[in-house]
């Protein structure tokens, strides 16, 4: 089974209105929607935003419901210049930047007894790549793709010092606030994850506006790319 994730409820609203819902189970004020995609059994969750929100409902999911593999979707700020508004990035590593324990030898984001930074499943890697190739043989889609390193934290990053040094310490494309919770909690349980972000700004100056103008479209994107990774046939063009 796979779990579904999002922050916010328009990132995962398409999913809900898609996804043939058997049962609604409430724990930790998060609601899971059990159902299926197409002919793959999925839940699917808003976790709300920041890595707290994240942890605590990528280990419900595995605890309770026993997925096999989670994977987690919605926008995300450029951190390098050739990033545009639309481009997808699939996560190979991602990282905590906001960990610090320098103070004791350690380098940024490095956490005791885990590695710093966290690899994503090959094979979803794959499977997310391969989708969305297959939607650009038959549909136009306004943007590129990229596979790299998320960097997440705490905080909405506009301040070009902070994208310099997220970009330059842990050689990351694109910055946001759950994935690499997300990342985390799935390698202590060795349960195989993939982070899909939609660039909507470019962390700088404007991209609180940017993401908000952004997220209806974005969302579409990235609905369109688990579907097409599932083999559903998904009843939303991208614009």
């Amino acid at each position: 089974m796979l779990g579904l994730i999002s922050a916010l409820e328009e990132e995962l609203a398409l999913f809900k209105k898609h996804c043939e819902v058997d049962q609604v189970v409430t724990q930790a004020g998060v609601d899971f929607h059990l159902g299926s995609l197409a002919d793959e059994k999925v839940i699917i969750l808003k976790c709300g935003v920041g890595k707290v929100n994240a942890a605590i409902a990528t280990q419900l999911l595995i605890d309770r419901f026993g997925v096999d593999s989670v994977v987690f979707t919605g926008l995300a700020g450029s951190l390098v210049p050739h990033l545009k508004r639309g481009d997808v990035v699939v996560s190979n590593f991602v990282v905590q930047h906001d960990i610090d324990l320098t103070a004791f030898g350690r380098r940024p984001g490095e956490i005791p007894e885990l590695t710093r930074l966290i690899e994503a499943d090959p094979g979803l890697v794959k499977r997310v790549t391969g989708a969305y190739d297959r939607i650009r043989e038959t549909e136009q889609i306004n943007g590129q793709l990229y596979v790299g390193t998320i960097a997440t934290g705490d905080s909405f990053i506009s301040d070009p010092d902070k994208i310099r040094w997220l970009q330059r310490e842990f050689g990351a494309v694109a910055t946001e606030m759950e994935g690499g919770a997300v990342g985390q909690v799935c390698q202590m349980n060795k349960v195989p994850f993939v982070v899909i972000r939609v660039i909507s700004d470019g962390a700088g100056d404007g991209a609180a506006a940017e993401f908000i103008f952004f997220l209806e479209e974005a969302s579409q994107l990235t609905f369109r790319m688990t579907c097409e990774m599932l083999k559903a046939q998904c009843p939303v063009e991208v614009k």
